[in-house]
């Protein structure tokens, strides 16, 4: 599975980069309205792979923070199943211990 990932992401930076290739013109862009609009002049092949590179980061961040968050709960988990594995085999000692020491009532 993870080597369908790679080639479906190399794949879309492909057909990403030949498409910003195809437009080489020169476009403004305008980043505020009113007193303070600032404009600057990026060909379109530029504005198109930052674009798609600012989007790849902001999901990647996202992911990581759903891996770090599973990776948490994961840990978490393995801690809780190894203390109730301990406790279990100290219920288990415990109990064994218990039969032999009792001492059978005699009925006569």
């Amino acid at each position: 599975m993870p080597t369908l990932k790679y080639i479906f992401f190399i794949l879309l930076i492909i057909l990403v980069s030949l498409f910003a290739s195809k437009n080489m013109d020169t476009v403004e862009v305008h980043f505020f309205y009113g007193y303070s609009a600032n404009t600057i002049k990026v060909p379109v092949m530029v504005l198109i792979s930052g674009s798609f590179g600012l989007g790849l980061l902001i999901v990647w961040l996202f992911e990581l923070f759903i891996r770090l968050k599973l990776k948490t709960q994961l840990h978490m988990k393995e801690r809780k199943i190894k203390i109730l594995e301990e406790e279990l085999e100290n219920l288990k000692q415990s109990h064994e211990l218990t039969p032999q020491s009792r001492v059978r009532p005699s009925f006569r």
